[in-house]
């Protein structure tokens, strides 16, 4: 048997929907393709069980429902590929799973549902799904839909919930502190080394920008050695919009960096702007590997997973207070090991988590109020460092 097939007999018997405003199509178990108002589906809905759709804040809205059970894709596209980007809706999914988007919205649905339980039966040795059952079926004990699927998915329809699988700080690599590197040299880096430098990055078939080129020499002054302690060169550059300013400075900072052994920092006012340097990073570091040796992200605190806030919610969910707050932290658990920057804000956390689950399940996960008592909390040093 084929893992499509398998993964076909593994999903739930329930009829498919996607909503537009006042309209609906349904695909019911049968195969039967209906064409709904708002009223007549939501009568349909109630006699069907739980429908399997894209988005079920968006879905209830457009049919002027309150709430009603659902078996949300989004979920377990979270589950199955944490950390990467899709967008909430049927076509967004099958481009991200590079399914060819050619069927009705509608029609998309069961087949995105199959490829991403034949993903995780294909990758169920994977280190990332080692405690995959165990979460699902935790995840499953607060009412998660697609708990049984997944499990079958994985061949392990018996597993028993087990609360250390929230507990991804368990499973997190430590970090560990290291003596400070000494004090880098001062070596200067020459305007043509930068014009020379930008010219490797950017490769013999691009665009040729004299602009940049002479913005890259200019910002190379910044880096020439200090006359006096406490006095560093300082250059103000500007060029117009589309100069490539940002590779144009990173040419000499990053041969000041490699020439020097140093460090350079790269302030930036937006995240968007932060998000664009790491990108045009990839032209210098190809290598993913080296490029996240080499290249760090940091930003303000309260963008970051604390995982001692992380413990308290877990705890509270465990506890029995707020059971089915164990579906999203069980996504989070499932993101936390393989994001880039542990970011909840803006990061690889896909900005359709708070829609589906709201503001606090994610929110609330970060230091938000200055609350973070340092080397006080028993993650500061040896885990928290890898998730941001």
């Amino acid at each position: 048997m084929t893992e499509s097939r398998a993964a076909a007999l593994w999903l739930p018997r329930a009829p498919y929907l996607v909503a537009r405003i006042g309209r609906a199509r349904l695909l019911t178990e049968d195969g039967e393709l209906m064409d709904l108002d708002a009223a007549a589906a939501r009568e349909r809905l109630r006699q069907d069980p739980a429908p399997i759709l894209v988005h079920t804040p968006a879905t209830l809205r457009r049919l002027g429902l309150r709430s009603m059970p659902t078996l949300d894709l989004l979920e377990l596209f979270a589950f199955v590929h944490p950390a990467r980007p899709a967008a909430p809706t049927p076509r967004g999914l099958a481009v991200a799973l590079d399914l060819p988007p050619k069927d009705g919205d509608v029609g998309l649905l069961p087949k995105i549902a199959r490829a991403l339980l034949s993903h995780l039966t294909a990758g169920r040795d994977l280190p990332i799904n080692r405690d995959a059952a165990a979460l699902a079926a935790r995840m499953g004990a607060a009412g998660w839909g697609w708990a049984q699927a997944v499990l079958m998915a994985l061949g392990k329809p018996d597993a028993r919930p087990d609360a250390d699988s929230l507990r991804v700080w368990k499973r997190l690599p430590e970090w560990e502190e290291e003596a400070a590197p000494p004090a880098p040299s001062s070596l200067p880096v020459a305007p043509g080394e930068a014009r020379t430098r930008l010219a490797s990055m950017l490769g013999p078939h691009s665009e040729q920008r004299p602009g940049q080129a002479d913005f890259a020499a200019a910002a190379a002054e910044a880096f020439a050695p200090r006359a006096l302690r406490g006095s560093p060169h300082m250059v103000l550059a500007e060029a117009g919009t589309g100069t490539g300013k940002t590779l144009g400075y990173i040419a000499p900072a990053s041969l000041w960096a490699e020439r020097n052994k140093g460090t350079v920092w790269i302030a930036t006012y937006t995240r968007h702007l932060q998000r664009q340097i790491d990108g045009e990073l990839t032209r210098l570091y190809p290598d993913a590997a080296e490029r996240r040796r080499r290249v760090v992200v940091r930003k303000g605190r309260e963008n970051y997973l604390c995982l001692l806030n992380l413990e308290d919610a877990v705890g509270a969910a465990t506890a029995g207070s707020l059971p089915q707050s164990a579906i999203p932290l069980g996504l989070i658990a499932r993101w936390a090991p393989v994001t880039a920057d542990g970011d909840i804000q803006g990061g690889d956390l896909p900005g359709w988590f708070t829609e589906l689950f709201g503001a606090g399940a994610a929110g609330g996960l970060a230091d938000r109020r200055g609350e973070c008592i340092h080397a006080a909390c028993p993650h500061w040093l040896p885990r928290c460092e890898m998730v941001s």
